[in-house]
């Protein structure tokens, strides 16, 4: 990645991590699959947030808890990701995406634009896992 400035953060650096040593992991089946977004889901990172879950969709993951405790910002292309990747999970396995730990900017978004209606946004990681189980 490249950066703006020495120093400086660039517009496309996003990293999306999959978790695999939570408390809850016991819990998850196996097409279940956490991932942490940390930094921008935008114009610039939006592609690599839906390769990531289209690569693990393609490896049978079908439900997703996205953590976005430490995404800073969101963008209409990051809510575009969000929303082709449930139409395609919807579509080939009633799958789902649910959010939680989001911080209340971002919460907003999902709210004025009536995503929270699409995708499932809950507290924590617990809740999350409920949603998905229910």
């Amino acid at each position: 990645m490249q950066n703006t400035k020495p120093g400086g953060t660039s517009k496309d650096e996003l990293l999306v991590q999959e978790i695999t040593d939570s408390h809850a992991q016991g819990m998850l089946k196996k097409n279940m699959a956490i991932l942490k977004t940390t930094g921008e889901i935008s114009l610039f990172s939006a592609k690599k947030f839906k390769e990531a879950m289209i690569e693990r969709i393609d490896n049978g993951v079908n439900i997703f808890l996205v953590d976005l405790s430490t995404t800073s910002h969101i963008d209409s292309s990051g809510l575009a990701a969000f929303i082709s990747t449930q139409a395609r999970l919807f579509k080939e396995s009633q799958g789902k995406i649910i959010i939680y730990s989001v911080p209340t900017h971002l919460q907003k978004i999902f709210e004025l634009t009536k995503l929270d209606k699409l995708i499932g946004i809950t507290i924590d990681l617990d809740a999350a896992i409920d949603k998905a189980l229910a």
